[in-house]
């Protein structure tokens, strides 16, 4: 594994932190969050100077690089404002699905807009609960088509996206004892999906999570992403690329959060004297500095992992999501402890961040699934 970036990662770094402190208005931002807005104008000039899809091949809109860039380019992101560089980085949830089992038409249709900036997609994956089991959507195939009925759950960016690739239980099954998962390309504005009120979280306040009903919508076949029975096997592809990248969003708040912590000790004075040059401070301070590298380390090598195909992919973006998310979470209260009370204001990022590395700590999987899914490997 090389520890060293190429040129080419460091422009992209380098970039995307001169976008980030040039663009991410703490204003803008401010207001963004409050009044739960997506930064529509901020993904469109990150499309344009070709941020989003950077991972995407050049005939698809993209730059044809890694997992990696686009992970150095989110750190950046998130560094600078945990809320606009989380939503930028959720406004392609389902283009990696259909980039790695799509066809080519669905790619053109699907993945050139979104780099232009023209469009936004989302995932389907959850399950609505009743009386503690879950209810999957119905997926019934016909010779033509497939009829979806059911509802989905937390549906990131459901009112602004223009397709959702959506899970269903496809049936009839081969096989009547089996259960087979079809992934379905659909169009938010068909006739029969309805987006049902927002859920409103704990953070990413600019992002909007819903649920989605589906009465009876009539899904071409030519829609359905690559094979009808793989469904199960795409979700979790799809879980792994998730959680490295959350994995660097958590990277990058934990970092800005870090930086104000370190900037407010230079500042603050207290008896006479700048807090930084208490010990108490300075043992703290370290401490998170400590545990950024160290989480710095683990995403990088999950996301080089990724690029690579290596074998342990699973358990490797399970450690990096669980490790950073937990870090960021850690660095955000500490870094609000060291601001005092101005730390629990509004008007300060700190706070924002805080709430966004909790809820992204639960984004995806909890962090209790991925210390089970870590075990289980362990043992295996």
């Amino acid at each position: 594994m090389q520890f060293e970036l190429t040129d080419t990662q460091k422009d992209i770094q380098k970039a995307a932190k001169e976008f980030a402190e040039k663009e991410f208005d703490s204003d803008l931002a401010l207001e963004l969050d409050k009044e739960g807005k997506f930064p529509k104008s901020l993904f469109e000039k990150a499309c344009r100077l070709g941020f989003v899809g950077i991972d995407y091949p050049e005939e698809c809109g993209g730059q044809s690089l890694g997992l990696f860039e686009n992970v150095l380019m989110t750190e950046e992101f998130c560094r600078k404002d945990s809320g606009i560089g989380i939503s930028i980085g959720l406004a392609d949830m389902a283009s990696g699905i259909i980039l790695r089992h799509g066809n080519e038409k669905q790619k053109q249709s699907y993945l050139v807009p979104v780099t232009q900036g023209k469009a936004i997609n989302t995932v389907a994956v959850m399950d609505p609960f009743d009386g503690g089991n879950p209810v999957p959507a119905k997926a019934e195939a016909t010779p033509s088509e497939y009829v979806v009925t059911g509802k989905k759950t937390f549906v990131v960016n459901g009112p602004i996206a223009n397709i959702m690739v959506v899970f269903c239980e496809g049936y009839p099954a081969p096989d009547p004892k089996s259960v087979r998962s079809v992934a379905l390309i659909i169009d938010k504005n068909q006739e029969g999906v309805k987006v049902l009120d927002r859920r409103r979280m704990m953070g990413l306040w600019m992002t909007s999570v819903n649920e989605v009903s589906f009465d009876r919508v009539r899904v071409p076949k030519g829609h359905v992403v690559g094979e009808p029975d793989k469904g199960a096997e795409y979700v979790n592809a799809f879980l792994v690329e998730q959680r490295i990248k959350t994995a660097a969003q958590a990277l990058g708040i934990a970092q800005g959060a870090f930086n104000q912590a370190v900037k407010h000790s230079r500042e603050r004075e207290q008896f006479g004297r700048k807090i930084a040059q208490f010990q108490g401070i300075q043992f703290m301070l370290a401490e998170l500095y400590t545990q950024i590298e160290a989480a710095r380390s683990l995403v990088y090598r999950a996301a080089y992992s990724y690029d690579a195909k290596s074998s342990d992919l699973e358990k490797m973006s399970s450690i990096a999501k669980l490790f950073a998310a937990d870090v960021a979470v850690r660095t955000a209260l500490d870094s609000i402890q060291i601001h005092g009370g101005v730390g629990l204001m509004r008007e300060y990022s700190i706070e924002r961040m805080f709430r966004d590395a909790k809820t992204i700590q639960n984004l995806v999987e909890t962090n209790l699934v991925e210390r089970a899914l870590i075990g289980r490997s362990v043992i295996s």
